[in-house]
């Protein structure tokens, strides 16, 4: 996936980056402590103030981002820790989980289906290649990218933002509710993740089922 999931990383890596940015953003806010009855000139002198912070936690939380792989990022999203990638399930799942596909159809095309999840990977990643200009395809493949890359963006921010405020922030209550709203964040956006990665298995198989 090369070529395609490079440009599709690409056209999501503004999204990703205002979201690291907002969440810093939220951080510095609090470590500040900026009382709501403030005026805007007196808020934003005191962010410009924290501008070098800023820009150098945004630009290490990007590289660390970067470091994951994908087989990492697939763990946080779909918390297997063995054969993570809904590919493996392909054919023992997922191929009777969608009514747009008929299984018996594809096992006329594609003889005995594989029950081995490296070989089930396999076997749907060659079928992702023959479709991957579809449309539905590539909707779904750039909505897994962006979601999958935003919920190892959110286990970051949770673990060098959230873990970290305890002792930086000076209320408990408030790095309380910070760290938690962290947390559900990663939940919620990783269980996105995680549907747009099962339909983009789904979508493949559909499109080669309705051949």
């Amino acid at each position: 996936m090369s070529g395609k999931t490079k440009t599709l990383n690409q056209e999501n890596s503004l999204s990703i980056t205002a979201y690291l940015i907002i969440n810093v953003l939220i951080f510095v806010i609090l470590k500040l402590g900026l009382p709501i009855n403030n005026t805007i000139e007196s808020m934003v002198s005191k962010l410009l103030t924290s501008a070098t912070w800023l820009l150098i936690l945004g630009i290490f939380t990007q590289i660390i981002n970067s470091q994951f792989s994908s087989s990492m990022k697939a763990v946080l999203v779909f918390w297997r820790f063995k054969e993570p990638l809904p590919g493996y399930r392909a054919f023992s799942y997922f191929i009777y989980r969608d009514p747009r596909i008929d299984p018996n159809l594809l096992k006329a095309k594609l003889g005995n289906l594989p029950s081995k999840p490296m070989e089930q990977n396999r076997l749907w990643y060659k079928l992702y290649k023959k479709h991957e200009s579809k449309k539905a395809v590539i909707d779904a493949h750039q909505k897994f990218l962006l979601t999958r890359d935003l919920a190892s963006s959110s286990f970051l921010c949770f673990i060098f933002l959230g873990i970290p405020g305890y002792f930086f922030l000076a209320n408990t209550q408030i790095w309380r509710i910070y760290a938690f709203i962290l947390l559900i964040m990663f939940i919620i956006i990783s269980n996105a993740a995680r549907h747009c990665g099962e339909k983009l298995v789904g979508n493949v198989l559909a499109e080669e089922s309705s051949i």
